[in-house]
């Protein structure tokens, strides 16, 4: 049966996918509490096993692009050691990884039991870097807004939540409504970095408030960096400064 397909019953047209889908995360809740990789059972309503977060520990990554590094000094690959204007990047995963992949389906999919593995692994690899002096502690977090129009359709702003289960561990404050999305955009995926930069042009807008320093912009997945480079133009015309950026996952490399 096609997707989006329509059946009559008693009178009534009834979209069939939706329905399965309805009738597919009854039964998800209902079944035990199981690894997303490897199937096998989680405790605490997390959605990845110790094992496979411990068998999927990527290293030392680039600061810049998220390359696999030999070692994490000096921090940057080669091509990112040579260029100088840069803001660090810091990622739990590549996204072309099994753990890094995941971190788009808690947006697509809504497995929000990926959120606590997923931002751990995050707040680990953030906490190494400040021990080793790579980064600086942010004096607060910044999700990326959603449109107020897409929100009620999504239910919830994926960053949002990314940057609220980071600040309670790292105990940094949360950021919230400083910043809003204030025309709606296209998808991001499938346009290319000019079509990116333009679909973001004037997107955002700062609230008025006090002054905004040290700030770290959080994300689920970055792609090309369009996205968090666009914001942090945004905040800095208006006198704020961002100092790095965090994400679950990068596709950059």
């Amino acid at each position: 049966m096609c997707k989006g397909s329509l059946v009559r019953l008693d009178g009534v047209d009834m979209n069939v996918s939706f329905w399965l889908k309805r009738i597919a995360n009854v039964m998800e809740r209902s079944l035990p509490n199981r690894c997303f990789l490897c199937q096998q059972p989680c405790t605490g309503g997390q959605g990845l096993c110790d094992v496979c977060l411990d068998d999927g520990e990527p290293g030392p990554l680039c600061l810049g692009c998220s390359r696999p590094l030999p070692a994490p000094v000096p921090w940057r690959c080669g091509t990112c050691l040579s260029k100088k204007r840069w803001r660090p990047l810091v990622c739990a995963y590549p996204y072309h990884h099994p753990l890094g992949y995941l971190a788009g389906a808690i947006k697509i999919h809504r497995r929000l039991s990926l959120l606590p593995p997923l931002c751990n692994a995050l707040a680990q690899r953030i906490e190494a870097l400040w021990q080793l002096g790579a980064i600086p502690r942010p004096g607060a977090l910044l999700a990326v807004p959603m449109h107020k129009d897409k929100l009620p359709l999504r239910g919830f702003n994926h960053s949002v939540l990314i940057a609220r289960a980071l600040g309670r561990r790292l105990n940094i404050p949360v950021i919230e409504g400083r910043v809003i999305k204030q025309r709606m955009t296209l998808d991001q995926h499938g346009l290319s970095g000019t079509q990116r930069r333009q679909n973001l042009k004037g997107a955002f807008r700062v609230t008025e408030g006090p002054t905004l320093n040290n700030l770290a912009l959080v994300d689920d997945v970055i792609t090309t960096g369009t996205t968090f480079a666009s914001l942090a133009a945004t905040l800095r015309r208006e006198g704020h400064s961002v100092s790095q950026y965090w994400a679950l996952a990068s596709a950059l490399k």
